[in-house]
């Protein structure tokens, strides 16, 4: 009997223009085996309805119990309730395919993982890759094939890039079968264009078509395509990338490949979107990304449908439809906390995950005896599965600290919106205004919390991009200072401007400097009690410049200021005014400041007060002339009341 294993790349071929056959009784062992290939196959090509009818058939057969077959229906059956939501289910499922027997074992794990990476839980598919790699021999060369290029694909989306490199050339210095080469090489060229590296990227790809590899492999193919066009995005090379992407898109439709075509038109839409290209227009990007939508419905589990969420959420902000820039963030934090459930469900078992935690150690140091060179990169992936949970960690907390912002300021909306609507009428002129100032300000509390979490996703990315020039330090203090001057005055506050010199010059981002300075004096007046002093100094420190704002509040203790400038965490126990905050302001300031050479520090005694000082580079005395030579002032320290 043919094994499963072997008939899939077939299937993947066959599954592309052949409709699956459900009408006619499936009864001899030969079809049943066909059935789970072509089952198999369905799942990859994401055609989850049509993995569910072959799934129809094979629960009919009379055979889908005999020991040889069970195991591979209960993992067929596990990975389905899996993609339906079931997580829990999906999983004991899966416990029962590996208690049939150990001569599938492998085979199960892998099923398992490849349907946990296409799920976004990237640390157990990691885990069953390694599984399944204990399991494996050097005749399993398929197997084997596709778990090293699974655990790279891992790698590459943690960032683990070394690692990654690594565990695809252990199995390219194999003798493969062209068909598998052809596989891992594909892995390693989009392990290039993750990197960045998109000629070399494209150097490969040329070099795979030319090998005489089976091009008959649509799917494989496309993959290439997909990986080209990305790399001719990040070229800049708008002309091949737009033409390619529109052909991309219209064969993966007629081919039904549904992820792929979400793919082609997601990359379309960045065509669209950036300000860089030639073709950039919001309408046609949003319509490319609304198109990717279309398809990532069937399978809204896959990060891709969140990412372009994400995307359209970037858009609608940038062009100031902040209400529909709302809704599609909403949809992005929705996935991420939908995408941690099964990590929550293992989390619940924690001494079933130890156990199997050591066995695995112990099966790691047997395959050390047998094929030394890969144990250290199996156990780097031991250590990015325990740093990848980490951070889902850090996730679930986030979101929380988000979802409970959002809760009061919703609430509020709903009432005064409520009242206008039932007593409207009843109401004097005086009330009505009262209630609609509380809606503007509330809405306008909920937009900046949604430029602060696109802020945050951007800087988490990679993408967010700095215009670096000279700025004149004094005139921009003065310009942060006096946006702030009313709410000082709400809380008779006085402001010193303590300039050492007024014409020191910062290489920085002058929007992005600015946005630093506005939350470190809201701060200072959110926590400074009434009637009290704020000091806004200015001074160089050799090739640095140091912007300080210093309060007279309560102060941090030690504990407090560890905290700072972590991601949603609020250092600060209480403000002075009632006053929220997201927890994002500081985390932001930082990686802003980061990302312009900087460096940004507080010192602060409990009861006296707390200073936050921002220290960027000098800009060359030549830059400075040239382009704000015009500017002068004096250069005597002075202060400013604010009445």
């Amino acid at each position: 009997m043919q094994s499963i294993e072997t008939m899939l790349p077939t299937w993947f071929e066959r599954a592309l223009l052949a409709p699956v056959e459900t009408s006619r009784e499936c009864s001899s062992t030969s079809e049943l085996t066909s059935y789970l290939a072509r089952a198999d196959a369905s799942i990859e090509l994401y055609r989850l309805d049509e993995a569910r009818q072959v799934a129809a058939s094979i629960a009919e057969h009379p055979d889908r119990h005999q020991p040889e077959f069970r195991c591979y229906v209960l993992s067929l059956s596990a990975r389905l309730l899996l993609f339906s939501g079931k997580v829990a289910e999906g999983f004991r499922r899966y416990q029962e395919a590996l208690n049939c027997g150990t001569t599938s074992a492998a085979t199960i794990h892998l099923q398992w993982a490849r349907a946990l990476e296409m799920f976004g839980n990237y640390p157990d598919a990691l885990q069953s890759y390694l599984a399944a790699l204990q399991l494996l021999t050097a005749k399993d060369q398929v197997g084997v094939v596709h778990v090293h290029s699974g655990v790279a694909r891992i790698q590459q989306f943690l960032g683990d890039f070394e690692s990654a490199h690594q565990t695809l050339q252990h199995v390219l210095e194999q003798s493969l079968d062209p068909a598998l080469r052809y596989i891992a090489e594909t892995t390693r060229a989009g392990l290039l264009v993750a990197q960045g590296n998109a000629r070399d990227a494209i150097e490969l790809l040329d070099r795979i078509r030319s090998s005489g590899a089976p091009t008959s492999y649509m799917l494989q193919t496309t993959i290439q395509e997909l990986l080209l066009l990305r790399s001719h995005i990040q070229l800049h090379r708008w002309d091949l990338a737009g033409s390619l992407a529109e052909a991309l898109g219209t064969r993966a439709e007629e081919f039904d490949l549904s992820y792929c075509a979400a793919e082609a038109c997601y990359l379309s839409g960045r065509i669209f979107s950036d300000s860089a290209s030639p073709y950039y227009s919001p309408p046609l990007a949003i319509e490319q990304f609304k198109r990717a939508l279309k398809h990532t419905e069937r399978f809204a589990f896959c990060p891709l449908h969140s990412q372009i969420h994400f995307e359209l959420a970037t858009l609608y902000r940038s062009i100031g439809h902040h209400r529909n820039a709302y809704q599609h963030l909403e949809r992005f934090s929705a996935f991420a906390t939908s995408s941690l459930s099964v990590e929550a469900l293992h989390r619940s078992k924690q001494i079933e995950i130890r156990l199997a935690t050591e066995s695995l150690r112990h099966e790691l140091r047997h395959w050390q005896q047998r094929h030394a060179s890969t144990e250290a990169a199996l156990e780097d992936a031991l250590r990015t599965i325990e740093t990848y949970k980490q951070r889902l960690d850090e996730q679930i907390a986030h979101l929380g600290v988000v979802a409970h912002d959002l809760k009061n300021p919703l609430a509020a909306i709903l009432m005064s919106t409520s009242i206008l609507d039932r007593y409207g009428d009843r109401l004097s002129k005086e009330d009505r205004t009262k209630h609609l100032t509380n809606i503007i300000q509330t809405t306008e509390w909920m937009k900046g919390l949604i430029i602060s979490l696109l802020d945050f996703a951007a800087l988490s990315t990679g993408r967010l991009k700095l215009t670096i020039e000279p700025i004149h330090c004094a005139l921009l203090m003065d310009t942060v200072i006096e946006t702030y001057r009313l709410r000082a005055l709400a809380k008779s506050l006085t402001i010193h401007k303590l300039y050492a010199s007024e014409e020191l010059f910062v290489l920085a981002d002058s929007q992005r400097l600015q946005e630093c300075l506005d939350n470190l004096l809201s701060n200072a007046i959110k926590y400074s009690p009434l009637g009290r002093n704020i000091y806004c100094s200015i001074e160089q420190r050799s090739e640095r410049v140091r912007l300080s704002i210093r309060d007279e509040g309560p102060g941090l203790t030690a504990e407090e200021q560890q905290r700072l400038f972590r991601e949603f965490s609020r250092a600060r126990s209480r403000d002075t005014g009632n006053e929220g905050g997201t927890g994002l302001g500081l985390s932001i300031v930082r990686r802003f400041v980061e990302a312009m050479n900087g460096t940004i520090d507080c010192e602060s005694t409990p009861g006296h007060g707390s200073t936050f000082f921002i220290e960027l580079p000098v800009a060359p005395t030549s830059i400075t002339q040239s382009s704000n030579g015009a500017v002068s002032r004096t250069d005597a320290p002075h202060q400013l009341q604010v009445h």
